[in-house]
């Protein structure tokens, strides 16, 4: 019985061994050279942003990348591979030197991890590669994704954008799983909401031979059968942003200067509208990565594209101002709504005239026509009697001298010094004349144009001083919302209604009076009336001849800000004109435009996208 056992056993082996050697060699074969089980990182598709009517402002496309594995390119072959891909890339010899150093500095475990050799190449670049495939080992084309703003620099200073993780960057975020070659935010909305909009890494496995080329349909399918199902990378979640594209858009095309900002918000909840910087930059040339000279450039313009001047640079706000003065003066006693003051076209201060921009003057005013015609000498006056720590102590409630927070970049905090400021950063101290410049928005007194348009949102909502926001809600891809973001309210300004409730009369009366400053810029045939104050803010020092024939660079920046309708606010639009002269010619137009292009946009008009 045991004879009869073995010899079967015998031919059971035998004819495994056929099987094995005969029936399946060339599938074992194949497997057998076919050794190299690729596990690869799959990046998550990054999260969309669009603009709160749903118009795509951040997007991904298809990208074709190169990449080189030392693992699978012998030394003796790295050399002509290199030279190859030199010639069908048009990498340079800087290029060749780096992933040749690169390939060398690679440890016995980084030899499986690709290196980069180019992103995103052309069609015909990727043509001529598949021809030469076969010789070159190591190589691998991956069809990838990588960022696009389909409407290039529109919104760029609020949106930022995207680049590959540096070396300090890996250092710190390596717990969150972030490796060579990720992209992240680096500015903007792209940085701020990183987490949200990356998504989650994944896993693909990939079956390749000895070369790093992918092996027939077949042979993998019987391979996978053994092998861990992989893990699918999550896309990131999409943002929907409170900017209104359209606005936006027109902000940009119609901004009469070089240089400047634009700022339009809700003036009811904080949330913004849109926010302009000049001159700008397109995200979609750092997201694509730039040469080391390209940086350089950019960041050594003198017009410096990269900063966003609705939040980074402070201005003198001028008589956008005297508002907050006339304020201060009224809560502290000063002067009361109807106490009038002479204004000859001067008022001599310590020996020196401090002069009105009317060198005539304004006669006898009070200060509702103070503000609606922008008397500098009532304003001195007003200031002094009222005192630097009372004019600071309302221009801090309305959120002068702190930053905004708004969670897209770099903020300034600007200045309205107090007297103890004075004593803690100037070798004099307060000296008495300080306030006069600052009261009518000169001397120290600098602000953001974000600053400035959420203050004038609480002159306009009566009061309450809010969080400027730019995300509405998180959603994921799916549309499922993940999270809805409300008002944040930073707190009331504390002051009496009667005196909010005239100085918003004067600024009424600013659009809508004969002799206002703004009274010629006011929107005609329309069912709103608007709100606002002309500034233009001296850029040299007063007593310096001041005109037309000066350069650029010294001619006095233009502001406006204003708000519609007066008595239901729906948006308040401060702009600032580097360099643009007055603020009635040089900043009001564009507010007036804006506001009733939205307006008209709210009432069911003007519904085209951007092109």
């Amino acid at each position: 019985m045991s004879v009869l056992t073995g010899a079967v056993a015998l031919v059971a082996l035998v004819a495994r061994l056929y099987w094995l050697q005969v029936i399946e060699g060339e599938r074992h074969r194949q497997l057998s050279t076919a050794n190299f089980i690729d596990v690869r990182r799959q990046v998550p598709l990054r999260g969309m942003i669009f603009d709160r009517n749903k118009v795509l402002l951040a997007d991904n496309r298809p990208s074709f990348n190169v990449y080189l594995t030392p693992a699978f390119c012998p030394e003796e072959e790295l050399s002509d591979t290199l030279q190859k891909l030199a010639t069908v890339l048009g990498l340079s010899r800087l290029d060749v030197e780096s992933l040749s150093d690169a390939y060398r500095a690679a440890s016995r475990l980084e030899r499986f991890v690709p290196i980069l050799v180019r992103r995103d190449i052309a069609w015909e670049e990727l043509a001529a590669l598949e021809q030469q495939m076969d010789k070159l080992p190591g190589v691998e084309v991956r069809p990838e994704t990588r960022r696009y703003y389909p409407h290039g620099k529109l919104a760029a200073h609020l949106l930022g954008y995207v680049g590959e993780t540096s070396m300090a960057e890996l250092e710190r975020l390596k717990h969150k799983g972030y490796r060579r070659g990720d992209f992240i935010g680096k500015y903007g909305i792209e940085q701020a909401y990183e987490q949200q909009l990356r998504g989650r890494p994944g896993t693909v496995t990939v079956v390749v031979d000895s070369r790093k080329q992918p092996v027939p349909s077949s042979v993998v399918e019987q391979l996978f059968k053994h092998l861990p199902n992989p893990r699918p990378a999550r896309p990131g979640n999409n943002l929907v942003l409170s900017i209104d594209a359209r606005l936006q858009q027109r902000a940009e095309r119609r901004f009469p200067g070089f240089e400047g900002a634009v700022v339009a918000l809700e003036p009811q909840t904080g949330f913004l509208l849109a926010l302009v910087s000049k001159p700008a930059f397109d995200p979609n040339l750092l997201s694509r990565g730039i040469s080391a000279r390209q940086w350089e450039e950019l960041v050594t313009d003198p017009y410096k594209p990269l900063t966003n001047r609705a939040t980074q640079q402070h201005y003198p706000p001028g008589s956008t101002f005297k508002p907050f003065t006339a304020l201060a003066a009224l809560q502290k006693g000063a002067i009361g709504e109807r106490t009038r003051l002479l204004c000859t076209g001067a008022w001599v201060f310590g020996g020196r005239p401090f002069r009105c921009w009317r060198a005539a003057g304004h006669g006898n005013v009070d200060l509702h026509r103070a503000i609606v015609q922008s008397c500098d000498v009532f304003f001195y006056r007003a200031g002094y009697m009222a005192g630097q720590d009372a004019i600071a102590d309302i221009a801090h409630r309305f959120g002068f001298g702190s930053l905004p927070h708004l969670d897209c970049g770099p903020e300034v905090p600007g200045l309205v010094p107090d007297t103890d400021w004075y004593r803690r950063h100037t070798k004099t101290g307060y000296l008495p004349g300080f306030v006069l410049s600052n009261a009518i928005g000169q001397g120290d007194v600098n602000v953001t144009p974000i600053q400035l348009a959420l203050a004038y949102a609480a002159l306009a909502n009566g009061g309450t001083l809010y969080k400027p926001q730019v995300v509405l809600r998180i959603e994921r891809p799916d549309g499922t919302v993940v999270e809805r973001f409300s008002p944040v309210v930073k707190g009331k300004v504390g002051v009496e209604p009667s005196h909010l409730e005239a100085v918003r009369q004067g600024l009424i009366g600013v659009v809508n009076e004969p002799g206002g400053t703004a009274w010629w810029r006011r929107p005609r045939n329309v069912d709103f009336k608007v709100a606002g104050k002309t500034g233009t803010a001296q850029v040299v020092v007063q007593g310096q001849e001041r005109g037309k024939d000066l350069p650029y660079d010294l001619k006095d920046h233009a502001w406006f800000v204003g708000w519609a309708p007066v008595d239901d606010p729906r948006i308040v639009v401060a702009v600032v004109n580097e360099h643009g002269g007055h603020g009635s010619s040089g900043a009001a137009p564009l507010v007036m435009e804006l506001i009733t292009y939205y307006l008209e946009s709210l009432a069911g008009m003007g519904e085209e996208k951007p092109s």
